[in-house]
Formats: C-alpha cells, structure tokens, sequence
C-alpha cells in the first residue's frame, strides 16, 4: 500500500527528492549518465548528482524527435471489456498490462492499432490494426503482483513483424534510469482516444520497491499499459494504476476526506498520483521463466541487451 504525503510532492517539485534515495540507487545513476563514482565518498556522489539534476532545465533537440519515434511503437489496445495501451518491446511482441489482456481467449478477440492519432487538421489518417496471436507467445503477470502481459502480434502481410515499422521500445533491465524527482513522460491512449502524451509538471515521488514506482502525471482509464520514460526516453516502468488518497491510518478516502466504500461514486474518488510497474522486475520476472524452444527466438529478441546511452 503506497501513501503519498505533501512532503513527498514537495520535494519532488523543488527537485530535493533524489536526496532521499538510497547510496546505491544514486550511484547506480551516476554510472548510466558517465560520471566516475567507483571509490568515489558519498558526499562527492551527491555534489556530481547535484550539478547534474539540479542545473538547467534545458533539453536537447532530439528530445523531441526521439519520443516522435518512441511514440511510434505504442498502439491503442482494443479489447472486449474495453480499452488499453501496449507497446511493441520486441519486433513482434506488444507489452502492457495482465488487466488489459488477462488471458489468450480475451488477447484472440483483441487487437493493436498502431498511428491511431490526429494531425494538425484533427483527422485520423494511417492508423493500421494487428490482430494477436497468443498461441506463438503469450505471458502474464496476475494484476495483483507484477500486472503484465506479453503478447505476439501477427506480421504485416509481407510478413514482417509490426516492429520493422514502427520500431521498438526496449526492455533495460539495469536500474539507476530515473531517480526520486526526476520528470517522467508516458505516450498513451486515454479513454480509447487517439494518440496523446503526459511530459508537463510529471514526476517520479516514490521507488516503492524492487517492483513499483510512484509519480505525478494525467492518466485516464485507457492509459493502463502504457510506456513510462525517463527523459532519455528509456523505458522505466510499464503504467499499471491510479493511487488513491489515503489518511493517516491508511484508509482510502474521497475528496470530502470521507472513507471510500463501494457505494462512492466514480467522480468523489480522490486520486493523487499513479503507479507503475518497474521495467527491471518485469525482465527479471521473464528471465526467471522457461520457455519452450518454439519460443526461444521471441525471448531472445525482448531480452536482447540494450547498450546504455
């Protein structure tokens, strides 16, 4: 159970948070950025991370033309019961979430739609649907531990696989891609709607634990599945719910502070922030498994390592 106080939010909008993090998660990202910490004393770790964090909030200009590719791997999910996000992490496999496709016969009657988003006039032009095909490769995560699914896509008609075109989003498995404060951003399809992204006031709170990780940013329903990134445009976690306010006795409560029940309804529930699945535990999930040999291709293609930026 996650409680998100007013001076965790704080600190993570005056960029103090990344103080609170343990010596090896800051070290860790110290390593991924290129800074020297072997050997180096604590205090010289933080005075590095400090001119690194806390310094200019300017991007580079390929910031935005990286997330334009990112975007491109992430696809509206249709389904029975309703709609999600997933995006392409190997050529021909989707990520999102275990409550988005819970089974095979639910991931059959669903599908992938690839470009669904509006240009500048507000028209939909060269969205293209992919069907699933779980009997080549289908694995879960119950919502109630790591919450995700994986699932083969069918080829284009030429048969090559969805990510030939529009690229993939790589599963990191090394930690250290973010730390407490930092922003986020999260490409997704809220409401079923066409493609939109969430990079403004979006940042990390809390690393809950080797699994989850807490931040400030708009989701909607529809969102479940989607890609969280860092501002290198890694992936750090896969979307996976709202948290809801709690009281100090860890109670869930509406907005006029009462105790949330099953009769309160939808527009009184009070949400202040979301969670996430850690892109490390779930490749640690998927390496711990054994797969059949049929499927050893599609496993070394999502576990293919990533070299660091």
């Amino acid at each position: 159970m996650t409680i998100i106080t007013d001076e965790q939010i704080r600190e993570a909008l005056d960029g103090t948070a990344w103080r609170r993090e343990p010596l090896n998660r800051r070290i860790a990202y110290a390593r991924r950025r290129g800074i020297p910490v072997d050997g180096t004393p604590p205090e010289a770790v933080n005075a590095a991370l400090e001119r690194l964090l806390e310094g200019s909030d300017l991007l580079p200009a390929w910031w935005l033309a990286e997330g334009v590719r990112r975007a491109d791997a992430v696809a509206l999910v249709r389904t029975p019961e309703g709609p999600g996000t997933g995006f392409l992490v190997a050529p021909g496999l989707l990520l999102t979430n275990n409550h988005v496709l819970p089974d095979p016969d639910i991931a059959r009657d669903s599908n992938a739609r690839f470009r669904y988003q509006e240009d500048t006039g507000g028209n939909i032009t060269g969205a293209k649907a992919y069907d699933f095909r779980p009997e080549r490769f289908f694995v879960t995560s119950p919502t109630d531990e790591l919450d995700y699914t994986v699932v083969a896509v069918e080829p284009s008609a030429d048969g090559s696989p969805p990510g030939a075109t529009y690229g993939v989003i790589p599963l990191i498995a090394a930690t250290g891609k973010i730390m407490i404060g930092q922003p986020v951003n999260i490409i997704q399809h809220p409401r079923g709607d066409p493609r939109e992204i969430a990079f403004r006031n979006n940042l990390l709170l809390t690393v809950d634990d080797a699994t989850k990780v807490t931040y400030l940013t708009d989701t909607e329903p529809g969102s479940s599945g989607s890609p969280v990134f860092n501002d290198q445009w890694e992936c750090v976690a896969l979307h996976h719910s709202g948290v809801p306010a709690r009281d100090s006795a860890g109670r869930e409560v509406d907005v006029n502070g009462d105790p949330v029940t099953r009769f309160t309804p939808e527009e009184l529930r009070r949400w202040v922030a979301n969670e996430g699945i850690r892109v490390s535990a779930i490749v640690a999930d998927i390496t711990a498994r054994t797969f059949p040999p049929d499927q050893k291709d599609l496993v070394d293609l999502l576990l293919a390592p990533v070299e660091d930026p």
